[in-house]
């Protein structure tokens, strides 16, 4: 028989081969997930640190570092992050790491943290492999791929999710890039040298992503699609034709009704009005017009962006810029005069309702002909898109000078067939970040909310 303390030597020795974690009551299933839960905790915390040492070394904005994981919201500021806050200045701008093991590539920088996205973590990360593949390895089939994904992803996001996205990468892309650091890799950006033509080729190929997105926004969120429109979305780059019919039917409709309706002006003699109604009828005539105005517009002040779905002049642009600007504007003129000589009120309301209606067949024929308008133009966006970057691979560094390195207007004008178009002053613009470091509403699905510095029983906390 052992001594009574050898006993009890054994018993614990065997506990802690049984339960290493020293507590009995635990399951195998508990054990395992605690482990996990301590390794991810480790592995975050090794991937912050080196993160923080690889910021150091790349960004030259001699502003103090100050790595923050958004999931610890209620970490502290140590003595030195609160005295590095004094020295860093209310601008945003983005860094762009090799390290993935955070789950995030994409870093941006305010004047509070340096963090993470976690809200747009996957979107993010597509850009980033977009950047990559096309720039540092070349991979065009691969940068192609990428870019049909994540512009799929940014045209199904709502408005706060955009808004949240445009407003960080508009950040980093302002004055030509300037904004945004990289890490030197192999892997990303080779050296310092090649920091300037890396930030100008990310401008151009996130062009060819706004560049869609605005077009989207435009057509099928501003609801300003017509069967032209839609047509040339359709047909652009395939054998198919035939839903040009549908086109040509509207053309012919509208134009057909505009000219009897200026016959009949021509051809009607002078009449005379009944005193009684002349009141009555000028002024349904001048509301009417003024309504007639008001539809014409939108195509007007959108004109460069009309032009820009067309990729420039061509036929269907002319037939819709005549469908929709020049026949309302003859409409507009003749149609007061119609209405202004009718015999009865109820005859002008009916008259002027027809007037109304002729400009807006070509609007209101896609949902008749049963044209799913949402899919036909995402699938012409992503086929643009790829189209573009077939252009973007042929761009030898005066190309990007000309586009959005200098002041000169030069042959670079349609390098995107309409999209990009020359340099101006404009793309040098800083751009405003009081939203991304100042702003205190939590809106949903959005990027993280960006920290505040407050003072608590605990002291200075984000």
């Amino acid at each position: 028989m052992l001594p009574i303390q050898a006993q009890i030597k054994i018993t614990i020795d065997v506990e802690k081969m049984i339960h290493p974690y020293g507590n009995p009551f635990e399951s195998t299933a508990q054990i395992a997930k605690r482990e996990f839960s301590n390794s991810v905790s480790s592995d975050a915390s090794n991937d912050y640190t080196k993160l923080h040492a690889i910021m150091e070394a790349n960004c030259r904005e001699n502003l103090p570092i100050i790595v923050v994981d958004p999931d610890e919201e209620s970490e502290e500021y140590n003595t030195a992050q609160i005295a590095s806050l004094r020295q860093r200045d209310f601008k945003t701008r983005i860094f762009i790491s090799a390290l993935h093991s955070t789950d995030n590539s994409f870093w941006v920088r305010t004047h509070h943290t340096d963090s993470t996205i976690h809200a747009l973590s996957e979107t993010f990360s597509y850009i980033e492999d977009y950047f990559e593949a096309a720039y540092a390895r070349k991979s065009h089939i691969a940068a192609k791929a990428t870019v049909s994904a994540g512009l799929t992803e940014l045209l199904d996001m709502d408005k706060d999710e955009y808004c949240a996205f445009a407003t960080i990468m508009g950040s980093g892309l302002s004055k030509n890039g300037s904004s945004t650091s990289f890490e030197i890799d192999n892997a990303l950006v080779r050296s310092v040298k090649d920091i300037a033509i890396a930030r100008h080729r990310l401008v151009i190929l996130m062009d060819i992503i706004f560049n869609k997105i605005i077009i989207r926004r435009f057509l099928i969120d501003e609801d300003k699609v017509n069967i032209f429109r839609l047509i040339h979305c359709q047909t652009k780059g395939q054998r198919n034709k035939k839903s040009f019919v549908y086109a040509i039917f509207s053309f012919m409709l509208q134009s057909c009704m505009v000219f009897f309706v200026t016959a009949q002006v021509v051809l009607t003699e002078s009449v005379e009005r009944d005193p009684t109604l002349a009141y009555g009828l000028y002024s349904l005539a001048t509301l009417g017009s003024i309504f007639g105005i008001f539809a014409l517009l939108p195509d007007v002040i959108n004109a460069k962006t009309i032009r820009r779905i067309y990729g420039g002049y061509g036929p269907l642009q002319m037939i819709d810029f005549i469908v929709n600007v020049v026949m309302p504007l003859v409409l507009v003129v003749i149609g007061w005069y119609l209405v202004s000589i009718q015999d009865n009120y109820i005859d002008a309301v009916i008259m002027t309702t027809a007037l109304l209606f002729i400009s807006e067949i070509d609007d209101q024929l896609p949902a008749l002909v049963g044209l799913n308008k949402e899919v036909i133009v995402v699938n012409y966006l992503i086929r643009e898109a790829k189209i573009d970057y077939n252009a973007y691979q042929g761009f030898s560094v005066e190309d990007i000078d000309n586009m959005i390195g200098s002041d000169v207007k030069k042959s670079a004008r349609n390098l995107f067939g309409g999209g990009m178009q020359q340099s101006t002053k404009s793309r040098g613009v800083d751009f405003n970040d009081f939203f991304i470091t100042n702003s205190i509403d939590d809106h949903e699905n959005t990027m993280y909310k960006p920290f505040s510095v407050i003072r608590s029983d605990y002291g200075h906390e984000l």
